[in-house]
């Protein structure tokens, strides 16, 4: 006899797709569940590697972790809202390691291991009609160990792929001229190479001037390139603020503003690319400008409601997002949210994505939701039945903001305490 459970691929075993994976194991008497990773360790990005090009298996690294690096965001508002981190009275601000070690230990916690696919490479997944109208996915993937294909079918599939692989470098005219050391944020792992060097670093969002920072202690002089207009964060001496780079000849580089300076390396702090190379092309995905279309609610193909991609949003409280996010798409599944017709949502979308794009904010821009990821996490979270963000994570990072805006050196050594669901404590601690 066929099983009557939904069968549910995952493709990744990032924090996503351990979050996803963690709320369909739940249900084990409803679905059935695969989760394909193609690396030998779960954790995604939070897996470090000195390595910056290509795996034993001839792939791209998939992470873009970098040693030094410490969240930017609170661990007691980062955690997922089911599995608190141990460590509560440590720094707030955690080294990446102890983000791996709790994904690792939230795995463990919840049994996911059995599920996981390690060292397989998802290679082509492919819509499939059936004559009831049900769409049904066939998904192909290789051992990488044996080269060994097999292709099985799936009711529903989640993309948990990530987005911090294929770096986006924008074509600068003269670059070809450039012969110093020249990276994308994806292959920085340590500052130390940049000893009195002059160094430009491209790109000021958070890891663009988190890099900056760091590099700029080893380095002789930073040039801290962006066209963010109201930036004004403190910086040390040797980082100067210059305009996006306009043109490059040699090691010479021309500013947007006419200004140049010589530079021995270059870094694209420059944002990553949208991808999904095993999707057939039956299914419309656009990815140009840092946007993916035709998705509803950041997460549901509008044509396939039995595809979703997570980690869409950026400038968020990612983990708990991801709660919330794998709550909504069980409730599609199990028909408790109803959603719109694709015609129905791509109207929606067109007129919400019309009002942002009128009041200034750019396409590539669309999936930083800021201040509007306060409404998004409420409108799933009721759509969902489930509880929401508590007010107390909205004046944590608030706070958090506030203070990276007083002085960006200095932000990371506050230490939160949440007291309640409204209320929360913070104090100074001086580095060690």
């Amino acid at each position: 006899m066929p099983s009557t459970k939904t069968r549910i691929a995952i493709v990744g075993s990032g924090v996503a797709g351990l979050v996803v994976a963690r709320h369909v194991v739940d249900k084990l008497d409803s679905y059935s569940l695969t989760l394909f990773e193609q690396t030998d360790q779960i954790g995604g990005t939070w897996v470090y590697t000195d390595e910056t090009d290509l795996d034993k298996h001839g792939l791209l690294i998939h992470s873009s972790m970098y040693k030094n690096l410490r969240t930017n965001i609170p661990k007691e508002i980062m955690a997922l809202p089911d599995f608190p981190f141990q460590d509560s009275d440590g720094p707030s601000f955690i080294h990446h390691t102890a983000i791996r070690e709790y994904l690792l230990s939230y795995a463990k916690h919840f049994n996911l291991y059995p599920y996981i696919k390690l060292n397989t490479l998802v290679k082509h997944i492919e819509p499939e009609a059936t004559r009831n109208g049900r769409t049904l996915w066939t998904l192909t993937y290789e051992y990488l160990e044996t080269k060994v294909e097999t292709t099985k079918t799936f009711d529903a599939v989640v993309l948990c792929n990530g987005h911090y692989t294929v770096g986006r470098v924008p074509h600068i005219p003269g670059i070809e001229s450039f012969h110093g050391r020249c990276i994308h944020s994806h292959q920085y792992r340590i500052p130390e190479v940049y000893t009195g060097k002059r160094v430009c670093v491209l790109g000021a969002s958070w890891s663009g001037t988190d890099i900056a920072m760091e590099i700029s202690q080893y380095a002789d002089k930073l040039y801290l390139s962006h066209n963010q207009l109201d930036f004004d964060l403190k910086m040390p001496s040797n980082i100067e603020q210059r305009p996006g780079v306009e043109s490059i000849r040699g090691n010479i580089f021309t500013f947007r503003d006419g200004t140049t300076a010589e530079v021995d390396d270059f870094v694209y702090c420059t944002g990553y690319e949208f991808t999904y190379p095993f999707m057939s092309p039956k299914v419309e995905i656009r990815t140009d400008d840092d946007h993916v279309e035709p998705i509803y609610k950041h997460l549901v193909h509008m044509d396939y409601t039995n595809l979703f991609f997570m980690g869409l949003p950026a400038h968020v409280i990612p983990f708990p997002m991801f709660h919330i996010q794998s709550k909504y798409i069980l409730g599609i599944l199990e028909n408790r949210i109803k959603l719109p017709s694709p015609q129905q949502m791509r109207e929606e979308y067109e007129i919400e994505k019309k009002s942002l794009l009128n009041q200034g904010i750019p396409l590539r821009h669309i999936n930083k939701l800021k201040d509007r990821q306060w409404a998004y996490y409420d409108e799933i979270a009721a759509a969902a039945n489930v509880s929401g963000f508590p007010p107390v994570v909205k004046k944590v990072i608030d706070h958090v903001l506030q203070m990276r805006d007083i002085d960006f050196t200095t932000y990371k050594n506050y230490q939160y305490r949440i007291i309640d669901n409204e209320n929360f404590s913070v104090s100074y601690c001086k580095p060690c």
